[in-house]
């Protein structure tokens, strides 16, 4: 019986139609050749859906690099991914595709500095009034702009909040204080990518 051709049936990841049949390498080369300079930091998340959407996030606007920065794991202080490795399946293979590092929370001094010398511009995403946090929607972000984020329920450390550039929130109109920190990612990117759209 000759072989059917059920229309790209032999490729089931969640990638777009121009990329099915290409290896995750060629995939990964591809996109390279037109990200954008956003790079997401995200600080001490607990969630694997939390972390798998942020990836799922920065594929989905092309963004050039995404950073965990881990609680250190006191059995294993050396360890870079912190206490454990996370369940990627919620990135539906994303991960094969993006540039991820793992930094130990405590090194955030060290990938700031690397990032200003780079020429960024470091956001902290949050709304705590003392710091005085410009509006999403009032600010023209440089090219070069990296945003960090904290886990919904614990947010970001003062310190990661002093070391960077400035302040942003995204305003909100109904009773709830705060968004799931993925969801926030989602919107930031997405704001971004509206100012400094990638061409492919």
């Amino acid at each position: 019986m000759a072989d059917i051709d059920l229309s790209r049936s032999n490729d089931y990841r969640n990638v777009t139609d121009y990329y099915k049949n290409m290896s995750d390498e060629a995939i990964r080369a591809d996109l390279d050749t037109h990200r954008s300079d956003v790079i997401s930091i995200m600080q001490n998340l607990t969630h694997d859906f939390n972390k798998a959407t942020a990836v799922r996030n920065s594929n989905a606007f092309a963004g050039r690099k995404l950073i965990f920065m881990n609680p250190v794991n006191e059995s294993f202080p050396d360890r870079k991914e912190g206490s454990k490795k996370w369940d990627r399946r919620g990135s539906v293979g994303t991960y094969n595709f993006e540039h991820i590092e793992h930094h130990r929370v405590t090194d955030y001094q060290a990938v700031f500095d690397q990032l200003h010398a780079e020429g960024y511009t470091i956001y902290a995403v949050d709304n705590i009034a003392s710091y005085h946090p410009q509006s999403l929607f009032e600010v023209t972000f440089p090219a070069r702009s990296a945003f960090v984020f904290g886990e919904e329920q614990i947010g970001l450390a003062d310190d990661l909040i002093q070391a960077a550039d400035a302040m942003i929130y995204i305003p909100q109109a109904g009773s709830v204080r705060s968004l799931n920190v993925s969801v926030a990612h989602g919107i930031i990117m997405a704001f971004y990518a509206s100012q400094h759209p990638v061409a492919k």
